[in-house]
């Protein structure tokens, strides 16, 4: 097929795209950034229409999108501009052209009350600009698109040492410099996603012509706590982490976050093309980038 990418330059832009070309699609690469192959901004519909026309794509996937929670609730123009109006823009360039749309999405839609895993059914209900944005993004698309995927993720991890700036990679980082504590949060849990299962698990995905919503992750129930100590133990060193409260990090990390923003790949199972490996699977297969 042919893929136009918006957003191609950040983490998981990185694994999703050779993983696109090497299933032999052609991909127009596209970003904002300075390194990026072609410039293209989805808050510009003028110019996504310059490439819609030009490239003549099969498949939309959207990638764009503002991932910062603190930015988000600092510049929450910026945050709907960009997450909510830049996807509808996306969703109407498809529309008028009849081009099925891939729009990632996040864990951060639900408030994060369940004390069970979310899955496809459940309804979401953001706490915060980022998840609120996004899911205005969700809902563009669902309105707009008839023919759409909607990949959640959860905390996400790839991306190696030079684009990693998520916690695997904060980690990682401190690790190597030998620190005797390195602190995490224990008191909110999710479900990783290793960038490398998830382009995999998508571009199986987008062939199967098996349209909606799909949580895509590494199964999993952890802590921020147990992830820092799986990484320490999986590359050793004589780090000590130390579990502590989400306020320890409040000044640097003021956004509401959600308690839990576990989910299970539900419909993925259901329709037996759930290829995401567990978390700790996942995790050291990751970290062989680091060694």
């Amino acid at each position: 097929m042919k893929i136009l990418c918006l957003g191609s330059d950040g983490m998981l832009g990185s694994a999703v795209i050779p993983t696109l070309e090497a299933a032999n699609h052609e991909v127009l690469n596209t970003d904002i950034t300075l390194t990026a192959h072609i410039w293209l901004d989805v808050r510009d519909p003028k110019s996504l229409d310059v490439h819609m026309r030009s490239f003549k794509p099969d498949v939309v996937l959207h990638l764009a999108a503002e991932t910062s929670l603190e930015v988000c609730e600092d510049k929450p123009d910026h945050a709907w501009t960009t997450n909510a109006i830049g996807t509808k823009n996306v969703a109407l360039a498809c529309r008028q052209r009849d081009v099925p749309m891939v729009y990632i999405s996040s864990a951060g839609v639900f408030d994060g009350q369940s004390d069970q895993a979310y899955t496809e059914f459940d309804d979401p209900c953001p706490i915060n600009v980022y998840g609120a944005s996004k899911y205005a993004g969700e809902k563009f698309v669902r309105q707009l698109v008839p023919e759409h995927y909607i990949a959640r993720a959860g905390w996400m991890m790839g991306g190696g040492p030079l684009k990693d700036k998520k916690f695997v990679g904060h980690i990682t980082k401190q690790l190597a410099k030998n620190p005797g504590t390195i602190r995490a949060v224990c008191d909110k849990r999710g479900t990783p996603t290793y960038s490398k299962d998830f382009a995999v698990c998508l571009e199986s995905l987008i062939q199967t012509g098996r349209y909606g919503t799909y949580h895509m992750v590494s199964p999993g129930n952890v802590s921020r706590y147990d992830v820092a100590c799986a990484v320490v133990e999986m590359l050793g060193g004589d780090a000590n982490v130390t579990p502590c409260s989400s306020a320890y990090f409040a000044a640097d990390f003021p956004a509401p976050r959600p308690p839990s923003e576990c989910m299970r790949n539900m419909v993925l199972e259901l329709e037996g093309n759930q290829t995401m490996r567990g978390w700790k699977d996942a995790l050291a297969d990751y970290l062989r980038l680091w060694q």
